[in-house]
């Protein structure tokens, strides 16, 4: 599992808070060339790889499909009694299909106008209460 530097660059995942990031790291360390650039991955084992609560683990997900990094491919739930969990694309990895290229929508995405400039402050915030210690 790699994690390149224009990636850790771009506003896509500058913007991810720790849990979203850390739930990248294991999607990604799910990925099988061999499964066709699908992961499956439920709610429930995201919490406890994550060691995060239900309601963070959906968040994290949902920064991630927001933000470009994952697309859900086929919704997990209960279907004549046999539960599948929720598969997702890797947006950095090609699809299954002979040719196929990674959409990398992630490169692309920008944060709304007050996102960055909220971050920033919060950001400076931190930093000006560690320094007051």
């Amino acid at each position: 599992m790699r994690l390149y530097a224009h990636e850790l660059t771009c506003p896509a995942y500058r913007t991810l808070d720790p849990d979203a990031r850390a739930l990248l790291v294991e999607l990604r360390a799910l990925y099988r060339p061999s499964a066709g650039n699908v992961v499956f991955l439920s709610l429930r084992e995201a919490m406890k790889r994550i060691g995060v609560g239900q309601r963070r683990a959906q968040a994290a997900f949902a920064a991630l499909i927001e933000r470009g990094w994952i697309t859900v491919e086929t919704p997990g739930g209960f279907t004549y009694k046999t539960r599948h969990a929720t598969s997702y694309r890797l947006e950095n990895e090609a699809g299954a299909t002979l040719g196929a290229k990674p959409s990398k929508a992630y490169m692309r995405w920008q944060p709304e106008a007050g996102l960055e400039a909220k971050h920033e402050d919060l950001l400076h915030t931190v930093l000006n209460a560690q320094k007051t210690r």
